[in-house]
């Protein structure tokens, strides 16, 4: 399968992950020189060598450059830690970058073909995939979320868009989203519908999330810091994508300390990486960082391939840090707050911790910033006892109308909807 096929058909058959066979390296060299380049640049990089045997460099310049259109800040914290901001796109997460990349290539893979995008989501992602796909021609995007589980201003931000945007309130959790839109994807029964997925399970969503540490390197690379080759990368885990993305670059060649993964009370990415078989049907409890409430990380096949004739690299590699409760991440958002004035969101404030209690010595550490802390307004406020200011983003979409349809978790209940609104 090329990876052009796998990216239009997002599953492999029998519903597991698609990666590629393997990682070509880019020149020492520009890593090198990587600190003259922007994000842009580095984003047509990594897809022009992942994707260059399928797709022309002029169609690829198109895609990044409409992906990466937002600057990806790298601000200093305090001491040696620094914060990747990767919210600054239309619906204000890092998923903005993937989901735009994978709206513009779509077309570009099966041309002029109608197709029916799915994505399962806890607020985040249904609402990057919808400001990507919103108005695209010959696209229907159904954003399936778990009922009763987001905010109002977490819906507004698809919900309210309209036209092509179909969501989709699913009477179950988020695992149960997810598993209804692999098995529809891998459905022969609806293969009429031209099915293909929008979350990170996507290869087009991971392959830009290359980016996000690339980029990072080459900033620390701009501003002379010290030690940048052994900077230590601290990211929250849901589904673990960032963190799959992070070891491909390390693959690739990009010099790079360890990557931490900042996990709350739900995750088992630590026994998964300590050799434990996953746990299945454990349902998440809600914490204040709800885009990690989820148990088992979807992306953890992926990691599992990287590794899979060394568990000792694993180890080495990645680094699970002890898991956060709901105190520890409220109170690294005030410390941060009162220490410094900067305010970031639970997902980040996860990253943080981690980070500050992970001993690298002089050596860097980045943080990604996942999320603009208004995503969070409600659970923000509770913490900090302060308003957030909300961004123009967000201001938008809590003017406009919205409503969901309702159905049960089964294939049988989504057939009927795709059956009932494409025509």
């Amino acid at each position: 399968m090329t990876l052009k096929e796998a990216v239009a058909r997002c599953v492999a058959p029998g519903g597991g992950l698609l990666m590629p066979e393997f990682l070509p390296r880019i020149p020492a060299a520009l890593y090198r020189n990587i600190a003259e380049m922007n994000l842009r640049e580095i984003a047509f990089v990594v897809a022009e060598t992942l994707l260059g045997e399928d797709i022309s460099g002029p169609q690829l310049k198109t895609v990044t450059d409409y992906a990466f259109a937002q600057d990806i800040p790298l601000r200093h914290l305090d001491g040696n830690i620094y914060a990747l901001e990767l919210f600054h796109g239309p619906s204000l997460t890092f998923k903005d970058y993937g989901e735009r990349f994978m709206a513009r290539l779509l077309p570009l893979i099966d041309g002029n073909s109608r197709r029916t995008v799915l994505v399962a989501t806890t607020g985040n992602t249904g609402a990057a995939a919808a400001n990507g796909l919103f108005r695209q021609p010959d696209t229907d995007l159904f954003v399936l979320y778990p009922r009763g589980r987001l905010s109002r201003s977490q819906t507004a931000m698809f919900a309210s868009l309209g036209e092509n945007i179909h969501p989709v309130e699913v009477a179950g959790t988020i695992e149960e989203c997810k598993l209804l839109m692999q098995k529809a994807i891998d459905d022969p029964s609806l293969a009429a519908y031209n099915l293909t997925g929008a979350n990170s399970i996507n290869i087009a969503r991971l392959i830009p999330q290359i980016t996000f540490v690339m980029h990072a390197y080459a900033r620390l690379r701009q501003l002379e810091v010290p030690e940048a080759d052994s900077a230590v990368y601290s990211i929250p885990c849901g589904n673990a994508s960032n963190i799959v993305a992070a070891t491909m670059a390390r693959f690739m060649g990009l010099p790079m300390g360890r990557i931490i993964a900042a996990t709350n009370t739900n995750n088992q990415l630590a026994p998964l990486i300590a050799g434990q078989p996953p746990v299945h049907g454990v349902a998440p409890v809600r914490t204040l960082a709800p885009s990690t409430d989820m148990t088992y990380p979807s992306s953890w096949p992926r990691i599992a391939y990287l590794y899979k004739d060394d568990p000792e690299a694993l180890a080495r590699d990645i680094y699970a840090a002890p898991p956060l409760s709901d105190a520890e991440i409220a109170a690294a958002v005030n410390h941060l707050k009162d220490t410094t004035g900067y305010i970031i969101d639970p997902h980040g404030a996860m990253a943080y911790k981690a980070a500050e209690d992970y001993p690298a010595g002089n050596a860097p550490k980045v943080v990604f910033a996942t999320g603009h802390p208004a995503t969070r307004l409600d659970i923000m406020t509770g913490i900090t006892g302060s308003a957030i200011e909300l961004p123009h983003q967000l201001n938008r979409f809590m003017s406009g109308r919205h409503s969901a349809v309702i159905i049960p978790p089964t294939i049988p209940a989504l057939r009927k909807i795709l059956q009932t609104t494409i025509h």
